[in-house]
């Protein structure tokens, strides 16, 4: 399928918001394949992230539990934060790493990046598997949400992490990728310059 006859047209253009998170807030006036146009369209634009399901050698999980002020809970979560502008997915994926745990991996697999809304887009999450992961420093000052640091066996995650418990869409996606049995069996892989991206951050 042609996917270019698909794509809707963009009249106009106009940046109405942008602070803190959000980079841009823009409306757009945007005529459909089928003629018709919607006027005030809107698009969400916010950083870019990497999440990490990283495992170590004794083959816990590193995981956060913590509050998150928007959906007012505590909810458990994996390492992982926002790409510096022009970073790399997969060193923004170490350097999170690093920063939030003193942990750095010897092997990295990228289970794709996908897009949190696909209709306002919002930001891209990268998601990474990473293994062999072991202390190498100290976590850097942590999150305004105090995260609890925890290490779960991964035999376990299924007993003793709910999916209710993951909040965030990415989180779930994240553990349900890296956990599937289809994936365990393709071959290891694995880019050496995400070794280097780890190692580098903990200098």
């Amino acid at each position: 399928m042609d996917n270019s006859s698909q794509a809707w047209k963009v009249k106009s253009s106009q940046i109405v918001f942008a602070g803190g998170p959000l980079q841009r807030v823009t409306v757009e006036h945007v005529v459909l394949p089928d003629g018709r146009e919607i006027p005030d369209y809107y698009r969400v634009d916010m950083p870019d992230y990497a999440l990490v399901f990283a495992v170590t050698a004794d083959d816990d999980v590193l995981l956060f539990r913590q509050y998150r002020h928007g959906i007012g809970r505590v909810c458990v979560g994996f390492p992982g934060g926002a790409l510096n502008a022009g970073e790399d997915p997969a060193a923004a994926a170490a350097r999170e790493l690093a920063e939030e745990t003193g942990y750095a991996a010897a092997a990295w697999r990228p289970l794709g990046g996908h897009v949190t809304n696909a209709n306002q887009r919002c930001n891209v999450a990268h998601l990474f598997l990473a293994t062999g992961c072991r202390r190498v420093g100290e976590a850097a000052l942590p999150d305004i949400e105090n995260p609890e640091l925890l290490l779960v066996p991964r035999r376990e995650l299924w007993s003793r992490v709910r999916l209710d418990e993951l909040a965030g869409v990415a989180h779930a996606a994240l553990f349900a990728l890296a956990t599937h049995p289809m994936l365990e069996a393709l071959p290891a892989g694995g880019d050496p310059r995400y070794a280097d991206h780890a190692r580098a951050a903990t200098r």
